[in-house]
C-alpha cells in the first residue's frame, strides 16, 4: 500500500492499537485516536504515526485529523453505538471510502451492511474461522 494510504484508527484498545502498529510498520500513514492518552502506550516505541487525544465520534476532531484525506477509517472503540456513529460520519459526511467499524451487535451489523459499510464482527469472524479450521459441516443455526 505505502504512504499514499492514510488510515485513522479510532480506539486504541487491544485491536485498534494492534492494527495501528501493524499499519504503521507497513509504511502507511496512521493517525491513532483515543480519549485516554495512556491508551497510546499500547502502540509501542516504534509506532511511527500520529496520536490524537479526544473523542473520535466528534466531527470536529475527525476534521482536525484530516478525515477528508483518509483512505481508510477503523472504528475500534469498545462501544458498538459509538463505532456505528463514527462509521456513519466517516462514510456519509466525509466520504471516506473504506470504513471498517468493529460491531458485536448483529442488528447493527445489518444496518451497516445495508448502508454499504462492511463491519468487522468478531463473532462472525470467529465462527468463520472455526469452521475453516475444524473442517466440520456447517448447519443453519449460526450467526448468519
Amino acid at each position: 500500500m505505502g504512504r499514499n494510504v492514510r488510515v485513522i484508527v479510532v480506539g486504541c484498545g487491544a485491536f485498534g492499537s494492534a492494527v495501528a502498529r501493524s499499519l504503521s510498520s507497513g509504511g502507511n500513514e496512521v493517525i491513532a485516536v483515543d480519549m485516554r492518552e495512556e491508551a497510546f502506550d499500547q502502540l509501542g516505541d516504534d509506532f511511527d504515526g500520529e496520536t490524537v487525544t479526544g473523542d473520535g465520534s466528534s466531527a470536529l476532531l475527525l476534521q482536525e485529523c484530516g478525515v477528508e484525506r483518509a483512505t481508510h477509517l477503523v472504528a475500534a472503540t469498545g462501544h458498538d453505538a459509538t463505532n456505528l456513529l463514527i462509521a456513519e460520519l466517516a462514510s456519509e459526511v466525509f466520504g471516506v471510502r473504506h470504513v471498517l467499524p468493529v460491531v458485536d451487535d448483529e442488528s447493527l451489523v445489518e444496518v451497516l451492511e445495508d448502508r454499504g459499510i462492511e463491519p468487522l464482527c468478531p463473532h462472525r469472524i470467529c465462527e468463520e474461522e472455526f469452521f475453516r479450521l475444524s473442517r466440520l459441516a456447517r448447519g443453519t443455526g449460526g450467526l448468519r
